[in-house]
């Protein structure tokens, strides 16, 4: 009698012990499922804070680029400035002397020519045209060597002044480097094109002294321009 009694005890205790981990289980299970409805909003904005944040930093890399390539055109222009007020000064100091050497060419002083542009080169040293003006003192002077050296660096400060390419082909002839001369014309036409082309016919049609001391030359140069 007391055995059945405690199995039935025992039985009863059993079935509210299960009773009540059922209950903590569904609880249990409540709560989760609680906690994922909240957790999940939180962390989509978890997630598209961490977007936006990513977003800023590609902006903010960006930003720091465009100041980086600011800075530097800043700094360009500044130079630039700079390199260009040096330029006027130093036009403004060599005039004088340039006038100067100007007057003894067209005395036929060309020593003194030269002297004085060296003078204004000194004084304005990037100055392509005052180059251009020496040579041609030199070449007066019968020296071809230094003349076509002068214009070469003219020419190669200033690609585009077109008439100089015949001068340099000009001091090229009366130094008898006719190859030379074809060779600087033929440079010139692949870079400038039409431009040479209608300089040459100018040179070939009105130019005498250029016309007598190329004319070994002058037809091939007419066949290499077109003239």
């Amino acid at each position: 009698m007391n055995a059945d009694h405690s199995i039935r005890t025992f039985v009863r205790n059993a079935w509210v012990l299960l009773g009540f981990q059922l209950l903590a289980a569904v609880a249990a299970l409540a709560v989760t499922a609680w906690a994922t409805l909240q957790v999940q909003p939180l962390l989509a904005e978890r997630e598209q804070l961490a977007r936006e944040i990513a977003s800023g930093r590609e902006q903010l890399e960006a930003l720091k680029g465009e100041e980086e390539r600011a800075r530097n055109e800043i700094a360009a222009l500044q130079a630039q400035a700079a390199t260009a007020r040096a330029e006027l000064q130093g036009a403004r100091a060599a005039t004088p002397v340039l006038t100067a050497a100007i007057d003894s060419f067209h005395r036929k002083d060309y020593a003194a020519a030269i002297a004085k542009y060296d003078q204004a080169l000194e004084l304005n040293p990037g100055d392509a045209y005052v180059y251009n003006l020496k040579s041609y003192s030199q070449y007066k002077a019968g020296d071809f060597d230094s003349a076509i050296d002068t214009l070469s660096r003219s020419l190669e400060m200033n690609p585009a002044f077109d008439w100089g390419y015949f001068d340099l082909a000009r001091y090229q002839c009366a130094a008898r480097a006719y190859d030379d001369a074809l060779e600087t014309i033929a440079r010139a036409l692949a870079v400038r094109g039409d431009p040479i082309r209608r300089a040459a016919a100018f040179f070939l049609a009105n130019d005498s002294g250029f016309v007598r001391v190329c004319g070994p030359i002058l037809a091939e140069l007419r066949t290499l321009t077109g003239s």
